[in-house]
């Protein structure tokens, strides 16, 4: 039947009235690596050799890393930035190779052209235009210490043209020691013993200029008849000190770059199916399936593979400044978002830290590429059962669950025995050096306001407790009995399993009639020896609801002061300070009432626990819309202005970007 146009307007004032225009007009849902570009802008070239604040892309556990030049470039239009060496060492070069055409002898003004610059999940890639000619070049990882551009020139016009074809780059130290290696040279920088190298594969010429720079003819005097193309092939690889460079070159032998780049489009096409698959209402919003895919980007440019004194793999929380190490319970929480689309990075960062764990069951800070700057004079909270129970309910992998149980255990049992002060079996944060700065450390909060009065009390040698059991830290404990106890199960310990149930119920107890405050309707840290409430309305005050300790009545009124926006409903939601507190400090007070992503989670999660699943989608909902750039081309942050959205300390961070994903996800745990 035809429809007139009239029919047709009426038709649409219909399906508006009664609410099925959304369905009538569905987009279709984005799927593939090519339907999601620029979800973060990294298009910027590096000040200089150190120039942290630059947004940049790697792939693989990469120790070296990329970024697109700005539109306005000239110099670098076509080439790629970097690489960035990801030990604290800065920049190794602007660009190893830039590209230099000339048709029919007259240069090819690639900035002056209509151009597309892309940052796609796992690659990049770049496309200049005129009447004459159409010049691609595209990047990737073929390996965690090389990567490879694909350069297509074609004849688009209707006459024949004549090519030069050349590169020209270099690296910023000049005193580099320039060696050639098959098709490229390569360059040692002597402050580290870092070495790059880059091997022009289908180039006629290539030429060192000097110990820090190189000249490459690729084709002259080429003709390309209309319609034909060249297509050119350059590999960049970054060895570390001590790192084979030989050997990494000899892997490349009979290197294919068409195979290479179709792989990558496979590996992250099966990725993001992968991420965007599940139940979750969410998955259906091309909306939050941009923010899940940012997410994913992001976790994936701050996993390293093992190098140095990092024996497992394992993620930085930012390549934004904290480059040279992992943080234990930032790994967790990573572990925790990395499953949903690489199972075997979120097991190593389950796995990194305990490396390092002490006989004691102690497991450090922090752990860095020099094993001297590993931090032992705290550790983080209890996450780690959490994280890893969140990676074999996506995986089933009962031998990973073998590897990482009694490590967790053990760890689990060094809380009791070296914080808890007054052994009632309730913690406290503490340190081993006897001072207050490391134990606020250990809290995961650094300068939390509720620890403004705290003092320290010795328990033994090299252990320190606060003089307040922590709400926050008795919650991940109780929440860490249960996983480990499901875990003692699955792997046949039935009588471990029991005695951990056991032990919950006491923790249940004390803080459902210890730690919760009638008056203000919220749970709180309280003093040893008094037991007297530390009245600090924080977001640590939720966990409870979180590990599925509070009661009904409780949850009720915890519900209340999250939805309460003169305490936490805020223009951004779950703020780690009620915003009417006096020591409010939304710009520069880390944790004295900044957003931080994994509160929000913990919170919204918290709701869910206890049927509040309209509240728990409302506080999601407003979270996303209004972080700064989260649904825009801005990068995910460490944290928020709860006042106003805005952005405030580390970009690109990554329990940010974890948590975010088991957000989206609905996550079970």
């Amino acid at each position: 039947m035809k429809i007139s146009g009239f029919s047709k307007f009426a038709l649409s004032l219909i399906l508006m009235s009664s609410g099925l225009a959304a369905v009538y007009a569905t987009e279709p849902l984005l799927t593939r690596q090519e339907d999601f570009s620029n979800l973060i802008n990294i298009k910027n070239t590096p000040a200089g050799p150190v120039d942290w604040d630059a947004f940049v892309f790697a792939d693989k556990g990469a120790w070296m890393a990329y970024s697109l030049p700005d539109k306005e470039n000239v110099k670098y239009a076509g080439a790629f930035m970097g690489p960035m060496v990801m030990t604290g060492r800065g920049w190794i070069a602007n660009a190893l190779a830039e590209p230099q055409l000339k048709v029919n002898g007259t240069r090819y003004n690639m900035v002056r052209n209509v151009q597309t610059t892309q940052y796609l999940p796992g690659k990049l890639k770049q496309e200049y235009n005129d009447e004459n000619l159409n010049f691609t070049t595209e990047f990737c990882y073929v390996t965690p210490r090389s990567a490879a551009i694909r350069s297509i020139v074609k004849n688009v016009g209707d006459k024949p043209v004549e090519i030069d074809f050349d590169w020209i780059g270099g690296v910023h130290d000049k005193k580099s020691v320039s060696t050639p290696v098959d098709k490229g040279i390569s360059f040692l920088r002597p402050t580290d013993s870092v070495s790059t190298a880059v091997r022009f594969i289908t180039a006629d010429k290539v030429e060192a200029n000097g110990n820090d720079s190189l000249r490459v003819v690729e084709k002259k005097g080429l003709t390309l008849k209309p319609g034909e193309t060249y297509e050119s092939a350059i590999t960049e690889t970054l060895m570390l000190k001590g790192e084979n460079l030989g050997q990494e070159l000899a892997s490349l032998k009979g290197f294919d770059i068409d195979k290479c780049f179709a792989d990558n489009e496979k590996e992250w096409n099966a990725r993001i199916a992968k991420l965007l698959t599940g139940n979750s209402k969410y998955l259906s919003d091309n909306k939050y399936r941009k923010v899940l895919v940012k997410a994913m980007m992001t976790l994936n440019s701050n996993y390293r593979t093992p190098a140095g004194d990092i024996l497992t793999g394992g993620s930085n929380p930012s390549y934004n400044g904290f480059i040279n190490g992992i943080w234990s319970w930032d790994s967790w929480k990573i572990a925790s978002g990395n499953v949903f689309f690489n199972e075997d990075i979120a097991k190593n960062d389950i796995i990194t830290l305990f490396d390092y764990q002490a006989d004691n069951g102690m497991v450090p800070d922090f752990i860095g590429y020099n094993k001297k700057r590993n931090n032992w004079r705290d550790t983080k909270p209890p996450v780690s059962a959490w994280g890893a129970m969140n990676v074999y309910k996506k995986t089933g992998d009962k031998k990973f669950l073998e590897e990482v149980f009694p490590k967790i255990y053990k760890f689990h049992k060094w809380w009791y025995a070296e914080r808890d002060h007054d052994h009632n079996g309730i913690c406290e944060y503490g340190s081993t050096d006897g001072t207050l700065l490391a134990a606020c450390w250990e809290s995961g909060m650094d300068n939390g306001v509720r620890f403004d009065d705290a003092v320290m009390l010795k328990n033994g040698e090299n252990a320190w407790s606060m003089n307040q059991e922590n709400i926050c830290l008795n919650s991940f404990l109780h929440m860490e009995k249960s996983l480990l106890a499901e875990m003692a199960d699955i792997l046949g310990k039935p009588a471990l399993a029991k005695e951990l149930r056991k032990d919950m119920e006491k923790i249940k107890k004390f803080v459902q009639t210890k730690m919760w405050d009638e008056e203000t309707g919220f749970f709180y840290d309280t003093r040893i020896g008094t037991g007297e409430p530390v009245k600090v309305m924080g977001a640590e005050c939720w966990l409870p609801l979180w590990a599925g300790i509070a009661t009904e009545e409780q949850a009720r009124k915890v519900k209340d002061k999250m939805m309460d926006p003169s305490k936490f409903n805020s223009t951004l939601p779950l703020g780690t300070l009620e915003v009417s507190h006096p020591r409010l400090r939304p710009t520069r007070g880390y944790w004295r009432g900044p957003v931080w992503v994994d509160q929000v989670y913990f919170g919204i999660k918290g709701l869910r626990n206890y049927g509040y699943d309209k509240e728990a989608d409302f506080l999601t909902e407003k979270f996303i819309d209004n972080a700064q750039g989260l649904t825009t081309d801005g990068p995910i942050h460490e944290n928020y202005n709860p006042l106003t959205g805005e952005t405030l300390n580390s970009p690109n961070f990554g329990w940010s970007s974890a948590c975010i994903i088991k957000m989206l996800h609905l996550s079970l745990i």
